[in-house]
């Protein structure tokens, strides 16, 4: 029996508690087992009811651009609604190119106010059967820039308070004033007229003659359209 005594000591002291200045850890609730936290389910895929390969909706590119589309209120030269509601709708490139100019105004604190966009060729009809003078009204048999998403009404307001730049008349004032050739105009007036062609060719677009507020786009001739875009 003697002989297994120290082994029997060894074992014993084994079992004992720990020394008082020992420490034991105890692992973290949960560093063991990690919980998986799923990352957050991804927005949903924004929806358009139109074809995105033909048309780009303005304000869905950038929403400070404004809108005041004349031709969906009574508010214009025909005192009459020929739209049944208002969206502004370009050809891909275009709209692009319009995007650049208003992105272009912005350290200035400006921007765009589109008065008139892409104009389906039945609306173009409306207008002609209300006036059907080429003097202010495309023939749609001939069609206009506007039915081929290439021609653009607009002007320049201040981001801020969205008001106006003095251009020296209202949208569609039909007279010399409104010409691009005038000049006898104020000063600030002119420097207006200047800035926002200036702003409006640096991305392609075209002046003409007897409307201060209208460009075409200089690219590819696009084609004529009928599709009209849907209301809520």
């Amino acid at each position: 029996m003697s002989r297994y005594l120290p082994l029997l000591l060894t074992l014993l002291l084994c079992t004992c508690d720990p020394a008082p200045n020992s420490q034991i850890v105890e692992p973290e609730l949960g560093a063991a087992f990690p919980i998986a936290i799923p990352p957050p389910p991804p927005p949903p895929a924004p929806v358009f009811d139109y074809d995105t390969t033909q048309w780009t909706e303005m304000t869905r590119l950038d929403s400070t651009i404004r809108l005041d589309l004349r031709y969906a209120t009574a508010n214009n030269f025909m005192e009459q609604v020929i739209y049944d509601c208002g969206r502004c709708f370009y050809r891909p490139q275009v709209a692009r190119a319009l995007l650049k100019v208003h992105q272009d105004l912005k350290p200035q604190n400006l921007g765009l106010k589109m008065y008139d966009c892409y104009r389906p060729g039945p609306y173009q009809q409306r207008l002609w059967d209300v006036l059907p003078d080429p003097r202010y009204v495309a023939n749609p048999k001939r069609g206009s820039l506007h039915s081929r998403g290439a021609a653009a009404d607009l002007t320049i307001v201040h981001l801020d308070s969205g008001e106006e730049l003095d251009m020296g008349t209202p949208y569609d004032f039909f007279g010399e004033e409104a010409y691009t050739t005038t000049t006898n105009l104020p000063t600030d007036v002119l420097a207006n007229r200047a800035l926002f062609q200036q702003a409006m060719r640096k991305r392609g677009f075209l002046t003409i003659r007897t409307e201060w507020w209208h460009f075409n786009f200089g690219g590819p001739r696009l084609e004529l359209s009928d599709w009209v875009w849907a209301c809520d």
